[in-house]
């Protein structure tokens, strides 16, 4: 028997590190258009951003079913594992109500080995700390115990992500206490946060370059780190620049690099960049 850690897409891991760890991740729901797809299963980033760019309407988002967690966390039990399942900030998504809905319907005992954490954060500081619950996995008894080991570590996780408008997280009314940068001057350049469950935010920049520098600087505010990673939309070789400035921080074989898939992307737009990391 072993403790499974389960996440959705917007956790924005790459696929070898979820099968390196055995993390299951399920997908959320991206509307495009008239059509709905599964994130990172039936739309991949570079097809979404192309997309994006062309749609006169900005696509919609929605969690997994209760349905689709049910039907994990069961196959999981049955084969005779344990689940804590860690999802994207209850204030930006449903998913953490709609995960805890699927426990309850398990019954009383099976419930007792699934447990739900609300993460707080999304995209690739929820991918590291699933990584991290993998990893401490081993040393746990049992899920509550696992749950407990993340809920501590919940403080430690941070982000900070540079958006070349905030145009789309304000169309989908994602832009939480960010609403503070809107209506400032044109071409300034936004690094936010999350906080508290939300989007914070924490400078503006007036040209890409310094906001770029500054992600550095922030990182590097919050030394030591024990997980690290670099999340891009659209310019890949942006975010590996960036992954090498990082390297004081982490060997660079250890830095996580990550796409933002649909489910980020729609709120964040093209030429997003951000870092992550756990500090410790």
């Amino acid at each position: 028997m072993a403790v499974r850690i389960v996440t959705d897409s917007s956790a924005d891991l790459p696929q070898d590190l979820a099968r390196q760890w055995d993390i299951t991740v399920v997908p959320c729901n991206v509307v495009l258009g008239d059509q709905t797809y599964k994130d990172g299963v039936d739309l991949f980033p570079s097809e979404f951003y192309r997309r994006l760019a062309a749609s006169p309407r900005l696509p919609t988002t929605s969690q997994p079913s209760a349905a689709d967690f049910q039907a994990l966390y069961q196959q999981l039990l049955g084969q005779g594992h344990q689940v804590v399942s860690i999802h994207l900030s209850s204030k930006l998504s449903g998913t953490v109500s709609t995960a805890e809905q699927a426990r309850k319907s398990l019954g009383s005992e099976a419930a007792m080995s699934v447990a739900v954490v609300d993460s707080r954060v999304t995209s690739l500081s929820l991918g590291l700390l699933s990584v991290a619950a993998a990893q401490q996995a081993g040393q746990s008894n049992s899920a509550p115990e696992l749950a407990t080991w993340v809920q501590a570590l919940l403080p430690r996780c941070r982000c900070f992500f540079l958006l070349d408008t905030l145009e789309y997280l304000q169309k989908g009314g994602r832009i939480g206490k960010a609403q503070a940068f809107v209506g400032s001057l044109l071409n300034v350049k936004p690094i936010l946060t999350i906080r508290d469950g939300e989007a914070h935010p924490v400078e503006r920049l007036r040209n890409r370059q310094r906001a770029v520098a500054r992600l550095v600087e922030l990182a590097q505010e919050l030394k030591p780190v024990s997980h690290l990673g670099v999340v891009y939309s659209t310019e890949p070789e942006q975010a590996e620049a960036l992954r090498r400035a990082l390297t004081g921080l982490q060997p660079e074989e250890q830095i996580v690099t990550s796409q933002f898939g649909a489910t980020l992307g729609t709120y964040l737009g093209p030429r997003a960049l951000g870092v992550a990391l756990i500090q410790g």
